[in-house]
């Protein structure tokens, strides 16, 4: 080991380290491996992070680049996260540098200090405490100022503003010697004790699940909560994090998607106080890297946080949950494609903390691993409000009339509950106000030029919008094939199924709630107000109303169109609409009032539309491993999936060729295992590349990692990648 070499990791999509020289005046620094260091790498100065020293060998070379700058005196991540990155980064095949860049809030990663907000403060000095206050006949400002300093002690400047005490007044103060300025790290106050809160009745089912957990706190233990929706699976692991609370040990709460924050926060606070924070992209930089801190100093108990919050710093980790865990959005779909329910498991692991997984339609995965005992199942079967499930409807659309994807007969129960003084809610997750536009004309689509699928028309603003590339272009005045300027809209989206509501139930209000109408801050929040009210409206929604939501006045439930995804060319297709399909049914009947779901359907006599209509999850997924496990398909084989993308098909599809031909070649694909493809991506064009892919199955994990670690040795030569963007993905669940 030589002292004057180190290795640096810079986050960029490269798998070695960088060597860099130490400077004269950090010749006798001992370096902690973790420091974040300021280092030149090319043109720029980039924030990097010290792994370790150098090999003794490379100190004959004089061609090293000196470090800049130390960042911080120790180490913000301890040694477990840093060890959990390096796993991550051998797991998931990308690069160690990139991926401990994710374990930094962006501030961090840019260099600034690892400090909270500083406010400035003033304060009376010595010759100011004696000074003689009628000096200042002809300055009466800094006499009030201070004496007002004197009265009250230190004082924010933003809170003299409030008395009328401007910053000119105290800076000649200041020259006078009378006061001086501090600058104070504004870090939370660790409270004590919990909120007063009246807690909740629980259920028989309720009390059990948290007398099993309970007793493994201490344990690496992982359990399965498996409840119907409103079964209060929320309140168990608030119990159970209670307890470790107690103890003077933090939580970290996962959940999908920032829509859900508010309700979940709100939620903890009511048992925790001001001890819980949140952490997601829809703070800004300075909010979110003073949570970060407060997590790592132990001042918050609770961080309740979306995907990347897996990878925060917590002082006293006692406990992680994932809420909803089988949900997409855990899973990242570009570049360091990680799952965090599967990083979360793996912290856990590291930390010997037990991990609870929650949810009303647990993953394939997960149910997998509880019945065969790698997880501890927990079953809540009924409602904790004594409330019983939803009734299911389904209303056969063969031969029927729809009025803008709505039957008579759904229009008619909708217009009961609205009668009744109740909410309903309609689904349909596809956003905008229509698929697509067509020339009455010649027949012309409004396809995308960047990617195989139709742009979408929205009527607010009013464009066509590619949902998968976001390209954005006005709205036609005439054909651009034929020129003629008569135009029809095709398809449903939830833009026009407002509009047409809006119309048709005109004395009541409609909410129309997907991921256009909340873009702005809090409106998702401000919605959830009016919802909470209670009075009757119809609430129109994409998935982000399907999971999590807590809505006691809607009794209604309309599925415009159950059938999508049924016959999707997806093996993960039928997990994923019963999940969704099940998830947004039990938004219905949750308190006093009794709930139904109406499905809108071609297809009643599906075997797999049969089953959701049963309403038993369970027992439809039990029928989904045994599937499985005769197809030998994940999670009863492992998957890892190899894409290239170019501006040229058959260049993707020839690299993926090339690929193939170095294994064969090499004798890195075993007999057991299995390889699909090269084939086209299911949407081949998209954000204006040429997408194909080849999927490796083995029933050994290790063998399977082992096969990625040679191909992308073969993968990182530079001429390999000239004309070709590659990515892997380890455990896919995305076929777009």
């Amino acid at each position: 080991m030589s002292g004057d070499l180190i290795d640096v990791l810079i986050p960029v999509p490269l798998l070695e380290n960088f060597t860099y020289k130490v400077p004269k005046e950090y010749k006798n620094k001992k370096f902690k491996k973790g420091l974040r260091l300021k280092v030149p790498f090319g043109n720029r100065i980039v924030t990097g992070i010290f792994w370790a020293y150098s090999d003794s060998i490379k100190s004959k070379r004089a061609s090293y680049k000196y470090i800049k700058e130390i960042l911080d005196e120790d180490p913000l991540l301890d040694e477990t996260l840093l060890d959990l990155a390096d796993w991550a980064s051998r797991y998931y095949h990308y690069p160690l540098g990139e991926v401990i860049s994710y374990f930094f809030p962006p501030t961090l990663r840019k260099g600034a200090e690892a400090r909270f907000r500083r406010s400035t403060y003033w304060k009376v000095t010595d010759k100011g405490d004696f000074f003689d206050l009628s000096i200042f006949k002809r300055a009466p400002k800094q006499r009030e100022a201070l004496e007002l300093l004197r009265e009250r002690g230190d004082m924010s400047q933003q809170s003299l503003k409030a008395y009328g005490i401007s910053a000119p007044i105290l800076n000649n103060l200041a020259k006078k010697e009378l006061i001086k300025k501090l600058s104070i790290e504004q870090a939370p106050i660790k409270s004590v004790g919990s909120e007063t809160t009246e807690q909740k009745k629980l259920t028989r089912e309720q009390r059990e699940s948290i007398e099993v957990i309970s007793k493994e706190l201490s344990s690496n233990k992982i359990f399965l909560i498996n409840g119907v929706t409103g079964s209060g699976k929320t309140e168990v692991y608030l119990r159970c994090i209670k307890q470790l609370v107690d103890q003077g040990k933090q939580a970290l709460v996962l959940i999908p998607e920032i829509g859900l924050a508010p309700q979940a926060e709100r939620r903890f606070k009511e048992m925790f106080g001001d001890r819980v924070a949140s952490f997601h992209s829809a703070k800004n930089e300075r909010e979110r890297l003073d949570v970060w801190l407060g997590a790592q100093r132990g001042l918050y108990d609770i961080v309740i946080g979306t995907r990347s919050s897996v990878f925060i710093p917590m002082k006293n980790l006692g406990v992680i949950v994932v809420d909803e865990e089988h949900d997409a959005s855990f899973k990242q779909a570009d570049r360091f494609r990680y799952s965090a329910r599967d990083i979360a498991l793996y912290r856990a692991k590291l930390n010997r903390i037990p991990t609870l997984l929650a949810s009303a339609t647990p993953s394939v995965e997960s149910m997998s691993n509880a019945l065969n005992g790698k997880y501890k199942l927990l079953t809540l079967k009924h409602r904790a409000t004594g409330a019983d499930l939803p009734t299911f409807i389904p209303l056969d659309l063969k031969g029927k009339v729809l009025e803008e994807g709505f039957s008579e007969q759904l229009l008619e129960e909708i217009s009961n509950e609205l009668n009744k003084k109740n909410q309903v809610l309609v689904f349909l997750n596809r956003r905008g106000f229509a698929c697509s536009l067509i020339c009455k004309s010649c027949g012309w689509v409004s396809y995308c030029d960047r990617c195989d699928a139709h742009m979408t028309l929205h009527s607010n603003p009013i464009q066509l919008h590619c949902h998968h590339c976001e390209h954005k272009k006005p709205l036609y005045t005439e054909c651009p094939s034929c020129k003629h300027n008569e135009f029809e809209s095709y398809g449903l989206g939830t833009e026009r199924i407002e509009t047409y509501l809006k119309k048709k139930f005109n004395q009541f209000p409609v909410l129309r709630i997907d991921s256009d109408s909340t873009r702005k801050k809090n409106a998702f929040t401000n919605y959830l107000k009016v919802i909470e009210e209670g009075e009757p409206l119809i609430l129109v929604g994409t998935q982000m109303l399907a999971k999590g939501h807590h809505f006691p006045d809607v009794t209604l439930v309309a599925i415009l169109d159950a059938d999508s995804g049924i016959f999707s060319a997806d093996f993960r297709g039928s997990e994923r609409v019963a999940q969704l399909i099940t998830q947004v049914s039990g938004r219905a009947g949750r308190e006093k009032k009794p709930g139904k779901v109406i499905l809108q359907t071609y297809c009643q006599e599906h075997p797999q539309m049969e089953e959701l209509l049963k309403g038993d999850y369970e027992s439809f997924v039990k029928k989904i491993i045994k599937d499985r496990a005769s197809t030998k398909s994940p999670p009863f084989s492992f998957q890892i999936k190899l894409q290239a993308e170019s501006f040229n098909g058959l260049q993707s599809r020839d690299f993926l060729v090339t690929c193939l031909d170095y294994l064969n070649n090499t004798q890195h694909l075993s007999k057991g295992m299995k390889t699909i493809g090269p084939l086209p991506s299911l949407m081949e064009k998209k954000s204006g590349v040429y997408r194909w892919e080849v999927s490796f199955f083995s029933s050994s994990r290790k063998s399977l990692h082992n096969l990625a670690d040679h191909l992308q040795s073969f993968l990182y030569l530079p001429k390999q990648t000239r004309k070709v963007r590659w990515s892997i993905d380890v455990d896919p669940i995305s076929t777009v």
